[in-house]
């Protein structure tokens, strides 16, 4: 059996591999309250045999009293745990100069463990507030930013290579920015996030893009964006020889709130309570793609029998021939883009815009939206880009920042941000 002495024992238990730090047999721990935390708190010793000066090289050294130092270590079975050491301290009776020596468990002017601080660091790959982990490890919410800072250097994005493919959007961003929003990208290949940028707006954007290389530029062949004008203006003249690409779920969600307005205005002419409230209630059923509406029948009270989700949505347009013929509109378009059939897609648009038929103002003005991108749309099909991406790192976002109950500082936020999706590794 390996027989442990009570200083091995505790220099195990805190993971302390500094041979010049020792415990005493006795009176080596005592538990303190402070605030709400209950601390124990380890009494150690830290010396070293100095034979010279490390200032002057002199020889001619004493001893010189101590210093008591507190340093916070990783909690355990709920106390938080502080190591109290003693240091012992020299003086170089030829140069004057006092020193005492250092140990690898905290840097120098610290008072918390580096095992605290790399814990810490982990903690913030999570999406959790600085709040909290100051609070979880009874230290400021500054020394957790410190950390930060010391742990994660700060992100310098490569101006020298641009993928093949981008996907692009924005978000709400922080209040001390002169732009409301701002703008991030990220690669379709890697799904990974490439930068983030404080101001979304033109000129922001064209400074920003001009500062990476042309041969970086020029090889970009896809950019996947929704359909704001200013981003248009910014590929066609920054990166030669990219294609645009109108991202899917934003062409389906023009359609979409165009149909569902449409269906509410509807709704709300019609005399008939019943059919109304029925219209109302089952309003989700309507901008489902027609073909996966269940077949099985369910009892419905509203029509007190049993019935499928088709046989609902059936009965509903049979009694409005307006929402049947907006209805068919709605269901033509997604049909195209589900199958992939551009072809198909251009002629409904074309079709629609040139029938006599009385079209919602509401459906007028997304089916001219359509056309007037139709180019960039085209791209969509022929390349089956998504912004589907993108717009998952923005939800990420906006839980991070949610979080936080918001943030004040924009970098601040970008790094937190480019942590937590394992853009910025841990240095140390």
């Amino acid at each position: 059996m390996i027989s442990l002495s009570l200083s091995n024992f505790i220099k195990t238990i805190l993971n302390i591999q500094d041979n010049n730090i020792s415990f005493p047999e006795e009176e080596y721990c005592q538990v303190i309250k402070k605030g709400n935390h209950l601390v124990k708190v380890f009494k150690g010793f830290l010396k070293y045999n100095y034979c010279a000066c490390p200032h002057c090289s002199s020889k001619n050294i004493v001893k010189n009293g101590s210093r008591h130092r507190k340093i916070k270590y990783i909690s355990i079975q709920n106390y938080n745990i502080e190591l109290e050491l003693t240091i012992q301290r020299y003086i170089c009776k030829d140069c004057k100069k006092t020193f005492s020596p250092s140990t690898n468990i905290v840097s120098d002017n610290s008072n918390i463990s580096n095992n605290l601080k790399y814990t810490i660091a982990l903690e913030l790959k999570e999406n959790v507030s600085l709040t909290y982990i100051a609070k979880k490890y009874n230290i400021s919410v500054a020394s957790v930013q410190r950390i930060m800072n010391i742990c994660y250097p700060d992100f310098k994005v490569n101006k020298e290579h641009l993928p093949e493919a981008i996907c692009i959007d924005e978000f709400k961003s922080v209040k001390n920015i002169d732009g409301a929003m701002s703008f991030v990208f990220a690669d379709y290949q890697s799904k990974s996030i490439i930068d983030i940028v404080e101001d979304r707006r033109l000129n922001s954007l064209t400074e920003y893009f001009s500062r990476f290389s042309l041969e970086a530029r020029n090889n970009v062949k896809y950019i996947c964006m929704d359909m704001y004008v200013p981003y248009i203006s910014l590929v066609n003249s920054i990166f030669p020889n990219a294609k645009i690409v109108i991202d899917k779920f934003h062409i389906v969600n023009l359609v979409n709130r165009a149909f569902n307005q449409t269906r509410i205005s509807i709704m709300n002419s019609i005399q008939d309570d019943s059919s109304k409230r029925k219209l109302k209630l089952f309003w989700k059923l309507f901008l489902k793609y027609y073909p996966d509406l269940c077949r099985v029948n369910y009892y419905c009270q509203s029509f007190k029998r049993k019935l499928s989700s088709k046989d609902k949505v059936d009965y509903l347009l049979e009694k409005s021939p307006e929402l049947e013929f907006h209805f068919n509109i709605y269901q033509d378009i997604i049909q195209a883009i589900k199958h992939n059939n551009f072809k198909r897609f251009d002629e409904i648009i074309k079709k629609y815009l040139a029938s006599k038929e009385k079209i919602s103002k509401k459906m007028i003005t997304a089916l001219k939206t359509l056309k007037k991108y139709m180019k960039y749309i085209g791209n969509m099909f022929e390349s089956n880009i998504t912004n589907g991406l993108i717009e998952g790192l923005n939800n990420k976002i906006k839980s991070i920042k949610r979080t936080a109950f918001g943030y004040s500082n924009f970098s601040n936020f970008k790094k937190r941000v480019l942590i937590q999706v394992g853009i910025i590794p841990i240095s140390a």
